[in-house]
């Protein structure tokens, strides 16, 4: 009785660290990028850059973000 409990309890414990296994595996993680100087010898501060999105519609909204504020808002570029 006291083997099938244990073998039971390994089975779970084994199921539990492979199923969160596929964050790990796949390595996306926030990455922080140095403070740099570019060519021009001007400043960069140092940032996190985030991963790559795995959502299925994520370049439609990526796009459609960034035609909202190409063409509305405080960052529209002024006509002259």
């Amino acid at each position: 009785m006291k083997l099938r409990f244990f073998l039971i309890t390994c089975i779970f414990i084994l199921l539990a660290a492979c199923g969160n296994s596929s964050d790990s595996e796949s390595g996306r993680k926030p990455v922080y990028v140095k403070p740099s100087f570019d060519y021009k010898g001007k400043f960069r501060k140092g940032h996190v850059r985030m991963p790559v999105s795995t959502k299925k519609n994520a370049i439609k909204s990526q796009n459609r973000s960034r035609y909202y504020y190409q063409t509305r808002g405080k960052y529209r570029r002024k006509k002259n």
